[in-house]
C-alpha cells in the first residue's frame, strides 16, 4: 500500500466504526497491539474492541470526522473529532444526554493490509469536563 492508500484505509475504518463495532476484526491483525490512555500496557484487539464497545455503549451516536492526517512509510497519524451525545454510562457516570466533542490522535502501523499497532490519545479531561464531572478552569 502507498501512504495514500494508508490514509484512505483509516478512513474508512473509523466511517465502518462508526456504523459497525466489529470493523475492529476486519481492519486489525488478530496480534495488533493498542495503546490505550489510562493504561500503562498495550492491549490486543480483543482488549481494544471492549474499550471501543463500552465508548459506543456510552456514547452510542458517536461520529467521526477526520481532520488531518499525515503519512509516512507504513504509519499514519490522524487527528479526529468525535461528536456524539452522552446516552449510556461512561466510566460509572449516568447518562447526561449532552453533547460531546472528543478529539483524539491516532498514530496507526499498518501491515499486510491490517492494522498492527495503535496509539490513541484522547481528550479523557475535555470529555469528563463536557458531561459535568469536572469544572472547566479558567
Amino acid at each position: 500500500m502507498t501512504t495514500e492508500q494508508h490514509k484512505v484505509f483509516i478512513r474508512r475504518f473509523l466511517e465502518t466504526l462508526d456504523r459497525d463495532l466489529t470493523a475492529i476484526n476486519d481492519f486489525f491483525s488478530p496480534d495488533c497491539l493498542s495503546h490505550l490512555p489510562g493504561r500503562a500496557t498495550p492491549t490486543n484487539r480483543e482488549g481494544f474492541k471492549q474499550f471501543v464497545t463500552l465508548l459506543y455503549a456510552a456514547f452510542p451516536d458517536l461520529k467521526h470526522t477526520v481532520e488531518d492526517q499525515i503519512a509516512e512509510n507504513d504509519k499514519v497519524v490522524t487527528r479526529v473529532t468525535a461528536r456524539g451525545s452522552h446516552q449510556g454510562h461512561f466510566q460509572g457516570i449516568a447518562p447526561t444526554g449532552k453533547e460531546v466533542m472528543i478529539t483524539d490522535i491516532m498514530i496507526t502501523r499498518i501491515k499486510g493490509g491490517k492494522v498492527l499497532d495503535l496509539w490513541a490519545q484522547f481528550d479523557v479531561l475535555g470529555l469528563l469536563q463536557q458531561i459535568g464531572v469536572f469544572l472547566p478552569q479558567d
